[in-house]
């Protein structure tokens, strides 16, 4: 390798050491050349923060349908699958209606003949109503001609009930969905023998969901309809929702001295399915307490800090005990008072001892 290779080398590798040096003090705190960290520096204070009460609780469908057939049928054909999305008036499963439509046929020539029969009898009758205003036919005559008359109207009136009822009929052996939603249940197959009051298929609504959730005797008078609530539930990636109170049954459990409470909770994405479980948390009152903001926290295995400025504003790592989660705050119980400042922002260039430089916020 001769000479000018070996300077070229030099070169880049001086180059590539500055790029790093400079890409490192561009990023969260920016130490200056006397050893200074420029950083955010909060001023600890009590302030007024919620006070929750957290209890557990379960969401169910808002709408639910156990749906069944009114009349006892062979299952022709099943047009859907436990997990599916449907349509309000979309038909889920059909029953045979071969014997239904062969009623309906035969009921309709009952009525046909039925009608026949009835306008001749109105004839009939009408023609002996003349003779008898003409005094050529008998008082008898005349009531015998009425009573056949009307016997044939309602002859023709049952036929007609008849119809209609097989036509209902002919309308039960499809099964519809009385709602969007999603069909969580589905108990027979094409072939099975569906009965009256058998479930066939079950259709929840997922759009708005409700919690059901229970609080003590002592909570049970916080609690109001109206009230929005935070619930949070397990499922990965998925943020604490927003749920209002629909109502508070008043009559509580005689056993765990326990009342419901009937949330209303907003799903427009489907996330949540019916079944899940939640934690609940309704707001009790207020009080003061020490609350920091959560880029200010650092985390050491199981132990959490904060970097705390002296009179010097040089830093020292002070180890707290952390409580509740407030949006992007995070209550400390102890380790800090009124006063202190604390040094919130990237904290992974800071070090004991440190000198900081910021504003105040």
């Amino acid at each position: 390798m001769n000479a000018k290779s070996v300077s070229a080398i030099f070169i880049l590798s001086l180059a590539v050491l500055a790029f790093t040096a400079c890409d490192e003090k561009s990023s969260g705190s920016r130490e200056d050349s006397s050893g200074t960290v420029n950083a955010r520096v909060i001023t600890v204070a009590l302030e007024e923060l919620p006070v929750y009460s957290t209890a557990m609780g379960t969401v169910e469908a808002f709408d639910k349908a156990v749906l069944s057939t009114r009349m006892m049928g062979q299952v022709r054909r099943v047009n859907v699958e436990e997990g599916d999305r449907v349509k309000a008036g979309q038909i889920l499963l059909q029953l045979d209606s071969r014997d239904i439509s062969s009623r309906i046929e035969q009921s309709k020539a009952m009525l046909a003949a039925a009608k026949s029969q009835a306008g001749n009898a109105r004839a009939y009758f009408e023609r002996i109503e003349k003779l008898y205003n003409e005094q050529s036919a008998t008082k008898q005559a005349l009531d015998n001609a009425r009573t056949g008359f009307e016997a044939a109207e309602a002859q023709a009136k049952a036929a007609g009930e008849m119809v209609a009822e097989a036509e209902s009929n002919l309308a039960y052996t499809n099964i519809t969905a009385p709602f969007a939603g999603y069909v969580t249940s589905r108990t027979v197959q094409a072939g099975d023998l569906g009965s009256p009051g058998m479930p066939l298929v079950t259709v929840e609504m997922q759009d708005s969901l409700k919690v059901i959730a229970t609080v003590s005797e002592q909570e049970v008078s916080l609690i109001s309809p109206g009230q929005m609530v935070r619930v949070e539930t397990d499922l990965p990636g998925l943020a604490p929702l927003e749920a209002r109170v629909a109502a508070v049954v008043q009559a509580g459990d005689p056993g765990t001295r326990r009342f419901k409470v009937k949330l209303v909770l907003p799903n427009p994405g489907g996330v949540i399915r019916s079944g899940i479980f939640t934690r609940v948390l309704f707001k009790t009152g207020r009080e003061q307490a020490i609350a920091v903001p959560e880029a200010a926290v650092v985390r050491r295995g199981q132990l959490t800090g904060v970097f705390v400025l002296d009179e010097q504003n040089r830093t020292s790592l002070r180890w707290v005990r952390l409580g509740r989660k407030i949006e992007d705050r995070i209550e400390v119980l102890s380790g800090l008072s009124a006063g202190d400042k604390v040094v919130s922002g990237e904290l992974r260039l800071l070090r004991e001892g440190q000198r900081v430089e910021g504003v105040a916020l």
